[in-house]
């Protein structure tokens, strides 16, 4: 692999974009990394000119930009993330370091807080369990209790694509990862946990703003989607699907950027 992790990011806030790769600048210095910008807006020249970044022109959903992401992604670990986020210094080298010694079914959970950065959420070790939210106990009580929700950290790249990655029937990145975290440990991932968060994401679920097309889209098609998927007798099953997937989303997202 030409890099040792690969960051794609789904982005429409890129005003937040040269922070965001210099907090990764300063997360991870063990190693070379490359960040994937997939959006419908232009990069900043000094983004441009920087060897590790490609950028891909999209107006899809935000899971269809990430698959396309993946798609393009050259390194040996993924750490997926939005666009909104920081990472706190050298804590992609302590979750990188976790991995030196594993296999490549072994991924590292990367935890992270949320909202106003001076005060911020602090999420409790429950939280990344699938077992802590009611939602899902109503769809699978038993099995729900086995699943941790892998929402971002260091997995490996091969292991993603091997699986087929997120599948693009979902039209946001919340459920499209609670599914891709359940096909991963039905594939057998072993996951560690680091003790300190991986980053910061400013944004918390809103109905107004640019994050109100995420909030109605995850409620009102992709929690349902979910539920239908995970209802059946053996969702033990549901592991791999078609890594270009992705093609049969829309190439424009209605809900945010209309026809």
């Amino acid at each position: 692999m030409k890099y040792d992790i690969s960051i794609p990011i789904p982005t429409i806030r890129i005003e937040n974009l040269s922070n965001l790769y210099d907090s990764i600048d300063k997360s991870f210095t063990e190693g070379s990394w490359e960040i994937i910008f997939v959006s419908p807006y232009p990069l900043s020249d000094d983004l441009l000119c920087k060897d590790n970044v490609k950028y891909i022109q999209d107006w899809g959903c935000p899971t269809r930009c990430r698959q396309m992401g993946l798609v393009h992604s050259e390194g040996e670990w993924i750490c997926y993330a939005a666009d909104d986020v920081l990472f706190f210094p050298n804590s992609l080298d302590v979750a990188y370091q976790q991995l030196q010694s594993v296999d490549y079914k072994t991924a590292v959970l990367g935890k992270y807080t949320e909202g106003n950065r001076d005060n911020p959420l602090m999420l409790t070790d429950d939280y990344y369990r699938m077992d802590f939210h009611d939602a899902f106990k109503d769809i699978q009580p038993s099995l729900s209790k086995s699943y941790y929700l892998f929402m971002s950290g260091l997995v490996s790249t091969k292991l993603v694509k091997e699986v087929g990655g997120w599948d693009c029937q979902f039209q946001t990145c919340a459920m499209s990862c609670m599914d891709l975290s359940m096909r991963l440990q039905n594939y057998g991932l072993k996951i560690l946990t680091t003790n300190e968060p991986l980053f910061h994401a400013s944004h918390m679920p809103n109905t107004t703003g640019d994050h109100a097309p995420i909030h109605y889209a995850q409620i009102i098609d992709d929690q349902p989607l979910f539920n239908q998927l995970y209802t059946s007798d053996n969702p033990e099953k549901r592991i791999k699907i078609e890594i270009d997937n992705w093609k049969n989303c829309p190439s424009k997202w209605e809900r945010r950027f209309g026809r």
